[in-house]
């Protein structure tokens, strides 16, 4: 009789491709969201290990910025609000709202700072010591990581050249750049805005030091403007600062990377500046951008950027685009009979621009507190998205701009 067949032995499973850092690299770099980065770094540990490196972080973030989560409430810590649903971010700004400490208890006197700006997921902090003092403390911090430092007081040497009378002080961060000594590294600027002149300190915290910088002012401005600070609006656009007064046609403009200072006038505006709220924006690597809020639309203007004429070529402004906001449901304002909704630009930064709708109350309910909704403006897509509401009037928002904290290290 004969033995049956001998059934085939399965070989060894075959062992898997190892593909190098540089594949995987250009894999997750094709990733639309970084939720999606977040979930498949969590897959395994060579997946995390690129993921975490700094030159993945540094390529995903010049192709993804990181996405806007919420906003901080000017000058009140602790007052954070998220982005809600239907918001693209809204899952990853929960996380971050639980994760992260933005009430600041771990300055050990949360209470006696306040909020004055956010960016690349620091915020930076002031408290004034005493009504007389010319200058306050300085705090930047991460509230993920629950960490802060403590800037140094700017030297008497320095401080001594202001004017203590009719100037209005604004500190600010300076955002980072792809040349950034490393990812801990940030700069504070503190312009301090003068009648004839602008004066500017700034710190680095690779030196540890402040330095100042003058900037007469070819055209002076009227005292009482620099005295109300409701007065001068500060942007940001292809590391320039932008200052806008009321009552002035022209820009004021501060270039940090060749530390000169400029004026764009009036002529060189587009014909509605200055009479409606706007915000100077970047719309490309070579194009500045000025968004006019008009009457339920946005209204883009644009310019390519050059090397003469205050970095601003001489061809006429174009007008790009017309952005329609999100009907609301009308309703009669208590102080008017118009019944539309009224709409403000709460700021710009991070690719984004902030945008609140004020619903207005019916006069038989005017002992109700009328709702704040939120939007935000991608300024690449021009997507607008609901990004939250408030039943409390805030008086001022700084955008808050993040990966999920599963992707986000230590910032100082």
């Amino acid at each position: 009789m004969s033995s049956p067949a001998e059934l085939p032995v399965a070989g060894a499973p075959a062992s898997q491709p190892v593909f190098p850092d540089e594949i995987l690299e250009d894999i997750f770099l094709r990733l639309d969201a970084a939720a999606d980065l977040a979930r498949s770094s969590a897959a395994c540990t060579t997946f995390r290990r690129v993921v975490s490196g700094r030159r993945f972080r540094r390529r995903f973030r010049s192709l993804h910025p990181p996405p806007v989560l919420g906003f901080l409430k000017f000058y009140a810590p602790g007052a954070f609000h998220p982005a809600e649903r239907p918001h693209r971010s809204a899952p990853a700004a929960r996380a971050l709202a639980r994760a992260a400490d933005f009430s600041f208890s771990f300055l050990g006197d949360p209470d006696d700072w306040r909020v004055c700006d956010a960016r690349d997921g620091r915020v930076l902090l002031y408290r004034c010591v005493d009504s007389t003092a010319a200058f306050a403390d300085l705090r930047v911090a991460d509230p993920l990581h629950r960490r802060y430092i403590q800037l140094p007081p700017i030297p008497d040497d320095l401080a001594d050249a202001t004017d203590k009378e009719n100037v209005e002080f604004d500190p600010f961060l300076d955002p980072a750049t792809d040349e950034e000594e490393n990812d801990l590294s940030f700069r504070v600027i503190w312009a301090v805005q003068c009648q004839h002149k602008l004066d500017t300190f700034h710190f680095s915290s690779v030196t540890g030091k402040w330095r100042g910088i003058t900037f007469n002012r070819p055209t002076p401005l009227d005292p009482s403007m620099v005295e109300d600070c409701n007065k001068f609006e500060r942007h940001y656009a292809h590391s320039c600062f932008y200052w806008r007064f009321w009552g002035a046609g022209s820009l004021f403009i501060l270039d940090t990377r060749e530390m000169k200072f400029s004026v764009i006038d009036h002529d060189q505006l587009p014909i509605k500046y200055g009479h409606q709220q706007q915000a100077i924006v970047e719309v490309g690597e070579d194009r500045l951008g000025i968004v006019i809020l008009g009457d339920g639309v946005l209204e883009l203007y644009s310019k390519t950027l050059g090397n003469k004429n205050n970095g601003i070529n001489t061809e006429e402004w174009q007008h790009d685009k017309i952005i329609l906001l999100p009907q609301m449901e009308p309703t009669q304002r208590p102080w008017s009979k118009r019944t539309h909704a009224y709409w403000s630009i709460q700021g710009a930064a991070e690719g984004h621009l902030l945008l609140r709708v004020i619903s207005p109350i019916p006069p038989k309910i005017r002992s109700a507190t009328p709702r704040s909704h939120y939007f935000t403006v991608d300024l690449k897509t021009f997507l607008v998205e609901r990004l939250c509401m408030s039943k409390r009037y805030v008086t001022g928002a700084h955008l808050y701009a993040s990966f999920p904290p599963s992707l986000s290290p230590p910032t100082i």
